[in-house]
């Protein structure tokens, strides 16, 4: 008497990035995004301001605490700046906690991904706030993409297969879940290969 064996495998595909167990710090690079496309890279001025569309200031860096607060490639703690909420690094500042790099190098701030980019009325350049300034028209929501530290990259789906002597193996299926913010910009990464196709064990033989 011929078995049919029934094989079941657990399959883990890994996102933009493998599993990315995140020591901090971890340092990234910024790059804006609005609804047309990439603004260009975040830019820092000798101050600590925080600017894109502007030539001439260095790309920032910023290094990510297991706080999710920020520092600057001088050490400067970023913050909110009060009251306009302009995203700043300053000496001496304490980082405002509850930034996230997520799976596709999305950055939020407290579950927020979108952030507003306002004239400076100085060489095209413009800062970045956690909220749109009033009274100014100018003023564009962006998103930011982190060039490093995505964290929590696993996309896990459930492969069956039947398996007999006379039936290939099925392909295996991959379920992605659906984005996890509404307005995302484009992944930088392409999604990993599928995993190997699952090999049907030999047909065991009773009397």
């Amino acid at each position: 008497m011929k078995m049919k064996s029934n094989l079941a495998l657990l399959a883990f595909a890994a996102g933009s990035r493998a599993l990315v167990s995140r020591q901090a710090p971890c340092c990234f690079g910024l790059t804006a995004y609005t609804y047309d496309g990439p603004a260009g890279a975040v830019g820092q001025l000798s101050d600590g301001q925080n600017r894109i569309g502007q030539e001439g200031p260095p790309e920032g860096s910023y290094c990510i605490d297991s706080n999710g607060g920020l520092t600057d490639g001088e050490g400067r703690g970023c913050i909110w700046t009060p009251p306009t909420t302009q995203f700043q690094c300053d000496v001496g500042a304490k980082p405002d906690a509850g930034f996230e790099v997520g799976c596709n190098g999305t950055v939020s701030y407290k579950g927020e991904t979108t952030f507003y980019a306002c004239d400076t009325g100085d060489n095209g350049g413009k800062n970045i706030y956690s909220e749109p300034l009033k009274g100014e028209p100018t003023c564009q929501p962006i998103w930011l993409v982190a060039d490093d530290c995505m964290t929590n990259c696993v996309l896990t789906s459930t492969i069956t297969a039947d398996c007999t002597t006379s039936s290939p193996v099925p392909p295996a299926r991959i379920s992605v879940p659906p984005p996890k913010y509404s307005m995302p910009p484009p992944p930088k990464h392409s999604l990993p290969p599928q995993p190997p196709k699952a090999e049907c064990p030999g047909v065991l033989e009773g009397n």
